[in-house]
């Protein structure tokens, strides 16, 4: 049963969004930016395939978009200017004169906006483009910091979009768990959550790890055609997206069967202490420092079997973001 109930609203998200973008811009130095892909959909709050969003540090978000696509993204109340080029190659014959088309239209966009004089954030972009905004006169500076310092504060429309995905990642993980039985294989299961995910109403999954007993030290990438045992853990991690790019990241592990050992219930006790400790010290207005001080350290029986330890990170458009 799809968990779609949305408490959230749309352009008020679209605007806090492009507002904190717009904060962090100033605060960097930056005129514009220039985003792609995940940054795009971010900012706009849309999935536009082949285009990208012109962000300037003051006024109007643009979507940069083709002539297919600038009905519909219009209608959702966007304003739009044409992409310029398509993505292709910058070496194939007239690609040098096009990306030089590319470069100018943008520094004349900065221009009409008053920040030509102030750098363009980019997050990412092809060779032949990057050297077309060169040629053109744009200064250019990598904008990721003032993106995951946006990103990392969510708005009151993101926090209840997050408590949606909540109830969808519980539906999916009460499905896993149901199906946690002795002969079944990782890969069986890995299906029934990816089955679960899409029937809760949850969008595209990004990454799923299930991994059991020996696979689960050291920890396996990918499920395999490994049957579970009785008596063994299996673990699951799974990376999902919800609406407006928003993403889950969750792990659990679980007994095969129904008598789990001494040693077995010790291991769950040291997590859960270990987690209710950190949860503890991670506290809204606290520096970094005072929470890393005051966060339990692992048991030292486990310390071996650590690849790396991460106290915590951001969650958001990406598996992990600023702080990390």
């Amino acid at each position: 049963m799809a968990v779609t109930n949305q408490t959230w609203d749309d352009k008020r998200l679209r605007n806090d969004r492009i507002g904190g973008l717009q904060e962090q811009m100033k605060l960097h130095g930056i005129g514009a930016m220039y985003l792609t892909d995940v940054n795009l959909l971010y900012a706009l709050c849309l999935k536009i395939p082949g285009s990208a969003a012109f962000v300037p540090a003051d006024g109007e978000a643009v979507a940069l978009v083709r002539p297919r696509d600038k009905g519909w993204v219009s209608k959702e109340g966007l304003a739009t200017a044409p992409t310029q080029y398509d993505g292709s190659s910058g070496w194939e014959p007239g690609g040098a004169e096009k990306f030089g088309r590319f470069g100018h239209f943008i520094a004349d966009m900065m221009r009409e906006r008053g920040v030509g004089d102030l750098p363009l954030g980019l997050d990412e972009l092809e060779a032949a483009a990057f050297l077309g905004l060169q040629e053109a006169g744009v200064r250019i500076v990598d904008a990721t910091g003032a993106i995951e310092k946006a990103r990392s504060v969510k708005t009151a429309d993101e926090v209840a979009i997050y408590r949606l995905i909540a109830e969808q990642y519980e539906a999916t993980f009460k499905a896993f768990k149901v199906a946690v039985r002795p002969g079944i294989t990782e890969k069986q299961l890995a299906d029934v959550a990816v089955s679960a995910w899409q029937e809760a109403g949850g969008e595209d999954v990004s990454q799923i790890n299930v991994c059991a007993g020996e696979h689960m030290n050291p920890w396996s990438r990918w499920p395999t055609d490994r049957e579970l045992q009785d008596g063994e853990f299996v673990g699951i991690d799974f990376h999902a997206r919800g609406p407006h790019g928003l993403r889950g990241n969750v792990s659990r592990t679980y007994v095969v069967g129904d008598h789990p050992t001494s040693a077995q219930r010790e291991h769950y006790r040291h997590a859960y202490d270990y987690l209710q400790g950190v949860m503890g010290a991670v506290r809204g207005g606290r520096p970094l420092k005072d929470v890393l001080k005051d966060a339990p350290t692992a048991p030292q029986q486990y310390e071996a079997q650590l690849g790396y330890r991460t106290l915590l990170h951001s969650l958001g458009m990406m598996p992990s973001g600023y702080p990390h």
